[in-house]
């Protein structure tokens, strides 16, 4: 994830973070910044620069006792949205009436592939601003969920016969 921030002290501060490795970039002034450790980076002129946070709680910036936000951090809705496919796959799964209309795996199975649709839904989003889009992309993800549990149904069904 990239983002790019205007302040008027330091300019344009350009801030990169892999969703999946947690590896961060920082540049100012189209300058990069030299790594110290995980989260301390030096300017050009030896002047320390803190990095705490990250791609879901919102990172922050503390350089000279001013702290800037990079990203904001995760919104509710956004964990509510991402929670979706997890819940009705758990609560689908467990009931007998509804498995006899259309069969999807549930339990451990089903829990497996619905947390790892809501951990990448959780990405995907983080990187849009539009809550419509956001919206869209969670049904999305949800009907994604939902075809791959019923897939592996019909397979766990005609293995059966």
């Amino acid at each position: 994830m990239k983002s790019t921030i205007q302040n008027e002290k330091l300019g344009e501060i350009v801030f990169e973070e892999s969703a999946w490795t947690g590896k961060k970039k920082i540049s100012i002034a189209g300058k990069p910044l030299t790594k110290v450790d995980k989260t301390t980076f030096k300017t050009e002129d030896e002047k320390t620069l803190t990095l705490s946070g990250n791609f879901i709680q919102g990172c922050k910036m503390t350089f000279e006792d001013e702290t800037i936000e990079l990203t904001p951090s995760v919104k509710w809705y956004e964990y509510l949205l991402s929670a979706l496919p997890f819940v009705f796959v758990m609560i689908w799964g467990n009931i007998v009436a509804l498995c006899e209309l259309v069969p999807i795996v549930g339990g451990a199975v089903g829990g497996l592939i619905s947390a790892i649709f809501c951990c990448v839904n959780l990405v995907i989003i983080k990187k849009f601003k539009q809550w419509w889009l956001k919206l869209i992309i969670s049904i999305i993800t949800l009907g994604l969920t939902f075809l791959v549990c019923y897939l592996i149904a019909l397979a766990i069904i005609a293995m059966s016969n």
